[in-house]
């Protein structure tokens, strides 16, 4: 959907987009890839966007990823021909993903129980003819879900896997989510090493007992950008690098200026007692994901980093306090609230760009003018 108009006449809250971050941010990241020796799967939960997946040349030339069936169902019909789904399959939602398979997408499912497998074993050939394919989840140390290499069921599964009608072994995948709460590049280094060397144990186990392991899959964004190499390992799945977020930079995953995703937002009020701007995004529009709390007190951002309606970021200015509707945005000392009057308009560079987009359902994007609106994107949400 195209648009032209001014930033400044958009409806606050509402997403923003600098489309130069974020084609720098998909090259630098299909370039890494290359580097590494590995494909690119990349996660498509971050966007769910058409128009950002058809900028990202691997999603298309290799695979995507996605984490929600509606994803499945969206980007299948946009030509995206091969979906990794890296979530424990709810049998209820196993006729959708059987009609995507029925549009000639390749679908790889994640088992990593007994009873999962033989949910989806009972359930998919009374479905389709399609064959899916089923990768094994591995626990690399974040102890979300998966399985440990080592662990019996892992080759007990396979068995189960090759003797189901409709289902292929396809591989094993794991995700170094522990990365988020490492301690600076060497500890993310560090991960991205146990990442790699858990999903190779997994595929030699599998393939000393005789069974075919042709995806080793691996992937976050600190990782990939941090991984000394990867080593016996196919492809790599990485998502919110195309938008970058404070947490990403503090991790040194990207820089802030790297960060292509903002809230736009209206000063509301001035909240004199405690020294705050009020702005009319809140929880709802930020989220409330804290992520950068754990990290050292330098790199908390709050809720998010303000920068001015065109992008200059503003030292010393966070949203400190999320309500559903309101922020409140603490004034250093220097500041004055007549440096920012009501009904002035700033951004806020979000914690976690992922959640922060939920909220929202459509895309406002700047190019190289910062304060024109060149396009609307749209985006889905939902499961």
């Amino acid at each position: 959907m195209s648009s032209a108009q001014q930033l400044s006449d958009v409806e606050t809250p509402a997403l923003v987009l600098d489309r130069p971050r974020l084609a720098r941010n998909v090259a630098r990241m299909e370039a890494r890839c290359r580097e590494l020796g590995v494909a690119h799967r990349p996660h498509l939960k971050t966007s769910k966007s058409l128009e950002v997946s058809r900028l990202i040349p691997s999603a298309r030339g290799h695979g995507a990823t996605v984490s929600t069936v509606r994803e499945a169902e969206y980007f299948a019909a946009d030509g995206i021909s091969d979906l990794l789904y890296a979530v424990s399959i709810a049998p209820g939602k196993l006729p959708r993903l059987a009609r995507v398979a029925e549009t000639g997408a390749r679908l790889h499912l994640a088992v990593d129980h007994p009873d999962t497998l033989r949910l989806l074993a009972e359930g998919w050939a009374t479905l389709t003819e399609a064959t899916a394919s089923v990768l094994l989840e591995i626990d690399c140390g974040e102890h979300r879900s998966g399985l440990e290499p080592d662990d019996p069921l892992l080759l007990q599964l396979a068995r189960s896997i090759e003797a189901a009608t409709g289902l292929a072994l396809g591989g094993v995948f794991t995700h170094g989510g522990q990365s988020y709460g490492a301690a600076g590049p060497a500890g993310v280094r560090a991960v991205a090493e146990s990442e790699r060397a858990t999903a190779v144990a997994a595929r030699d186990a599998l393939r000393s007992a005789g069974h075919d392991c042709g995806i080793v899959s691996v992937g976050s964004t600190p990782t990939a950008m941090h991984a000394e190499h990867l080593r016996g390992v196919t492809e790599l799945r990485a998502g919110v690098h195309v938008f970058g977020d404070v947490f990403q930079a503090a991790l040194g995953s990207c820089a802030l200026d790297d960060v292509a995703l903002s809230v736009l937002t209206t000063v509301v009020g001035h909240q004199r007692h405690g020294r705050c701007l009020v702005v009319d995004a809140g929880g709802l529009a930020l989220s409330k994901d804290r992520s950068t709390a754990g990290l050292a007190a330098e790199h908390d951002c709050g809720y998010g980093l303000l920068t001015t309606r065109e992008g200059r970021l503003l030292e010393g200015l966070r949203v400190a306090h999320a309500y559903q509707e309101h922020g409140m945005v603490e004034l250093p000392s220097g500041a004055s609230f007549a440096d920012f009057p009501i009904g002035s308009q700033l951004r806020v560079l979000p914690n976690h760009a992922c959640m922060t987009a939920a909220a929202h359902d459509c895309y406002h994007v700047v190019d190289d003018d910062p304060e024109r609106v060149v396009a609307v994107w749209s985006r889905i949400n939902g499961w």
